[in-house]
């Protein structure tokens, strides 16, 4: 059984999503606790929750490696609209709250950009260099768990293998010297395929989310900051494709 909607890119699945140091804090980041779940994430969790119920089967792995408190970075690879939803349901099954990183424009209509705001996620102009991500270099420093998908945009390899990353994930680790955490998720295209409109119902698809050790950056803080985001862009890119090669192979027994 296929489900369609009519509603635009932005209001499909977007509003339900549970997809630097400055002496003057950006205005794009929000004054809330960063690990309190307002109304914007209730809201969320009562419409969002039993869908989730009925589509999905969890395997959650490495939840043990997010940490507990203190600001982190997770970069996941993306592979569907639905992805924030999934990965925002495990990361608060651990009882932290995700703050996603999401372009400008998803803050300025007048739904999707309320729920943006009031949930606290990160907004960031990715035209503005390190301009672009001081909201979430502030949001990682004042203890945030924030959430990006490095490759910039939902993958279009025709295997939904991994793409080539941008540089924001790690160069925001590298100005805060929090963890930079991989997370590798597959099986949500299977319910929401990319770009399609359309969710899959019928029986419950596995969806699997593997959270990987931190990406160890340590060694580059001594380099140019060009070089060290080159270099550290190449690790956290080996590694988070072979998780992702793991996952889909799996999933493809």
């Amino acid at each position: 059984m296929v489900w369609r909607s009519t509603a635009g890119p932005a209001m499909r699945l977007l509003p339900l999503v549970p997809g630097a140091r400055d002496s003057h804090q950006s205005a794009d980041v929000r004054r809330a606790p960063t690990d309190a779940r307002g109304p914007a994430w209730w809201l969320a969790l009562v419409v969002c929750k039993p869908l989730l119920l009925l589509v999905r089967r969890a395997d959650w792995r490495g939840t043990e490696r997010l940490p507990r408190s203190g600001g982190a970075i997770l970069a996941a690879n993306h592979v569907s609209q639905a992805d924030p939803l999934f990965l925002a349901e495990m990361i608060l099954a651990q009882g932290r709250i995700p703050r996603f990183v999401a372009k400008a424009s998803l803050f300025q209509s007048r739904a999707v950009g309320w729920w943006f705001r009031s949930a606290g996620h990160v907004q960031v102009d990715r035209s503005d260099g390190r301009a672009g991500i001081r909201a979430a270099i502030e949001a990682v420093d004042r203890g945030a768990l924030v959430v990006v998908y490095p490759e910039g945009s939902i993958t279009n390899q025709p295997d939904v293998r991994l793409m080539s990353l941008r540089s924001g994930a790690v160069r925001i680790a590298l100005e805060t010297s929090a963890p930079l955490i991989p997370v590798a998720q597959w099986g949500v295209q299977a319910i929401a395929p990319a770009y399609e409109g359309r969710v899959v119902l019928g029986r419950r698809r596995r969806v699997t989310l593997l959270v990987g050790d931190p990406v160890p950056l340590e060694d580059f803080r001594g380099l140019p900051s060009a070089t060290a985001a080159a270099v550290g862009v190449q690790r956290l890119q080996d590694t988070l494709a072979a998780m992702v090669d793991q996952l889909a192979d799996e999933h493809a027994r």
